[in-house]
């Protein structure tokens, strides 16, 4: 179940932390059927991958 963290929703598997909650539920989703693996897809919208300058 996703979290829900001041105004942002964390997934609970991974702990990346999303603005929306279609993101983290996408996220969560993903975490459960694939453990140790990343979707890239939902990570790039993920609030720290938006803090990293790559």
């Amino acid at each position: 179940m996703v979290k829900k963290i001041k105004n942002l929703y964390q997934c609970e598997v991974c702990k990346l932390h999303y603005k929306n909650i279609g993101w983290a539920e996408k996220c969560e989703s993903w975490c459960k059927k694939h453990p140790n693996s990343c979707n890239l897809e939902a990570i790039k919208h993920a609030v720290e991958a938006k803090q990293k300058s790559y």
